[in-house]
C-alpha cells in the first residue's frame, strides 16, 4: 500500500518545482527583454541625433561629427554607426575602418531591423577579444531622400552582468526550492504525527469496544472520519443491543406456548379418549403456530439487522413506482389517486426486500382506508429526511393514535386484516435507526411520518 505522506510529498514537491521553473523562466525572460529594449531605445535616440546632424548642401551630404556624442569619435569605444545616403557612406571614427556587417533593409519605406554581429577587437586588461554588438538598423526620410542608419553598441558587459544574475537567481531559486521542500516534508511529518494517538486508540478499540476520541483535537478532515466511525460503531451497538433484546424477548415469548404444550401432553397421559385427543391436537397446533410466528418475526428482524442494505438497495425511482402500480392493480375496485411529491432521496439506503415490505404495508394501509386520494411526500431538514404518507380516509381518534402501531390492533374490526401491518412498519423503521410518528392528516385521514438520518 502506498504511503499517503509519500504521495503528498511527491505531488507537492513537483508542484513547487513547476512553479519555481515557471517563475524563473518568466523572471529571466522579462529582465533580458527589458534590458534589450532599454539598449534599443538608446540606439534609436542616437540614430535620431545622427540624422539631425546630417545636412544636405550643394547636392552633397555632410555629417557634423562635432555635435555627436564624443564616444563615437573614440577608436574601439564599443559605440559605432554607419550612415548610407545616396551614394555616400559615413562611418563613425570609433569603427577605425572595421568592416561592420551591414545587411540590406528591404524597400525604400521607413523600417527597422535588430540583429547581433561581431565588432572590432578590443583590449580588456591583458585580454583581446572580439565583442558582440547589438545593431539597430533603420531607414528614415530626410529632404525626400532615404537614409539608412546602422547604430551599434557593445552589449557584452550587459550580457555578462545578466549571465551572472541568471546564475545567482538560479542558485537562489534552487536553494529556496530545497528549503521549501524540506519545510513541506517537515510539516507533513508533523501533521501525520498528530494521527499517532488516533491509531493507538483504534487499536485499543478491539479490547475496549469504545471510541473515546475527542474529534476537536484533530483536523476537520479527520474529525469527519472519526464522526462517521463513531456513528458506525453506535449503529453496530444498537444492532447488537437489539439482537440481544430480541433473543430475550423470543425466549420469554416461547416460554408460555411451551409450558402450555407440556401441560397438554400431561393431559394426554391422564385422559387419552378420542374426544380429548382431537381437542389436544387443536391446542397443540395453535401453540405451534404461535411459536412459528414468533420465530418468523425474530428471523425477519435478524435479517434486517444484517449488512443486506449494502448488497441490494431499494430504488425509489423504479421500485417505488412499481410498488404503487402493483397496489393500484390490487385495488382496481377503488378509484384512488396517488400523488407522489418527492424527488431523488439523498443518503437513504434501504435493502430492497425491506423497502417493499415497509412501503408496501404503508400504502396497503392507506389504500384500505382512503376514499379517493393518497399523498406521498418528502422533507429534508438538516440531516433528517422525512417520508410522509397521508390519506383522506376516516382517520382515527386521539386515543387510537397511541395504540395504532401495536401488533394486532385494529381500528375497525369489520375491515379485513390481521392488524400487524403498521407494527411491521415500526419494526423496520427502528431497524434502520429511524422514527415513526402518527398524526391527523389535513386530508381528513391518517398521517404517517417516517424520519431517517441521512449520514
Amino acid at each position: 500500500m502506498k504511503s499517503l505522506q509519500h504521495q503528498l510529498s511527491v505531488m507537492l514537491g513537483l508542484s513547487v518545482v513547476l512553479v519555481f521553473l515557471l517563475f524563473w523562466w518568466l523572471s529571466i525572460t522579462t529582465i533580458h527583454k527589458v534590458t534589450e529594449d532599454y539598449v534599443l531605445t538608446r540606439l534609436s535616440h542616437d540614430s535620431d541625433a545622427i540624422v539631425k546632424n546630417l545636412h544636405l548642401k550643394d547636392d552633397r551630404w555632410f555629417l557634423d561629427n562635432e555635435n555627436l556624442e564624443p564616444i563615437y569619435s573614440q577608436a574601439n569605444s564599443g559605440h559605432y554607426f554607419v550612415v548610407k545616403v545616396a551614394e555616400q557612406t559615413f562611418r563613425s571614427l570609433s569603427l577605425n575602418q572595421y568592416p561592420l556587417f551591414l545587411p540590406k533593409l528591404k524597400g525604400d519605406e521607413p523600417n527597422e531591423l535588430v540583429y547581433e554581429t561581431l565588432g572590432p577587437l578590443m583590449e580588456q586588461g591583458q585580454e583581446v577579444k572580439m565583442p558582440k554588438l547589438l545593431v539597430y538598423a533603420s531607414k528614415k526620410i530626410k529632404n525626400n531622400q532615404t537614409i539608412t542608419l546602422y547604430v551599434a553598441e557593445d552589449h557584452s558587459p550587459i550580457q555578462e552582468s545578466l549571465n551572472r544574475f541568471d546564475w545567482l537567481f538560479g542558485t537562489f531559486a534552487l536553494v529556496t526550492l530545497v528549503i521549501l521542500y524540506l519545510l513541506q516534508k517537515w510539516v507533513l511529518q508533523r501533521t501525520f504525527k498528530q494521527l499517532t494517538p488516533l491509531e493507538r486508540q483504534l487499536k485499543e478499540l478491539e479490547f475496549t469496544h469504545q471510541l473515546n476520541i475527542d474529534q476537536n483535537q484533530y483536523p476537520k478532515e479527520v474529525a469527519s472520519l472519526i464522526e462517521a466511525l463513531r456513528y458506525a460503531l453506535n449503529q453496530a451497538g444498537k444492532q447488537l443491543k437489539t439482537s440481544r433484546q430480541s433473543n430475550a424477548n423470543l425466549s420469554h415469548a416461547l416460554k408460555t406456548p411451551l409450558n402450555l404444550a407440556f401441560q397438554i401432553l400431561e393431559q394426554i397421559q391422564l385422559d387419552s379418549s378420542k374426544e380429548n385427543l382431537k381437542r389436544v391436537e387443536k391446542q397443540v397446533q395453535e401453540q405451534l403456530s404461535k411459536i412459528y410466528q414468533l420465530i418468523e418475526r425474530e428471523l425477519r428482524k435478524a435479517r434486517i439487522a444484517s449488512d443486506a442494505p449494502l448488497l441490494n438497495r431499494f430504488d425509489f425511482e423504479t421500485d417505488f413506482q412499481e410498488l404503487v402500480l402493483t397496489l393500484k392493480q390490487l385495488n382496481q375496485n377503488k378509484a384512488i389517486q396517488v400523488e407522489i411529491n418527492f424527488s431523488k432521496l439523498p443518503g437513504l439506503v434501504i435493502e430492497k426486500e425491506d423497502g417493499f415490505e415497509l412501503f408496501g404495508n404503508l400504502l396497503d394501509n392507506s389504500y384500505k382506508w382512503a376514499k379517493s386520494n393518497i399523498v406521498i411526500s418528502s422533507e429534508l431538514n438538516a440531516n433528517v429526511l422525512s417520508l410522509i404518507v397521508e390519506d383522506d380516509g376516516p382517520g382515527v381518534t386521539d386515543d387510537d393514535l397511541n395504540s395504532i402501531q401495536a401488533r394486532g390492533f385494529r381500528a375497525d374490526e369489520t375491515t379485513p386484516g390481521h392488524g400487524i401491518g403498521l407494527s411491521i412498519v415500526k419494526d423496520l423503521v427502528e431497524a434502520y435507526s429511524g422514527e415513526i410518528e402518527f398524526s391527523h392528516s389535513n386530508l381528513g385521514g391518517l398521517k404517517i411520518k417516517l424520519d431517517f438520518k441521512t449520514h
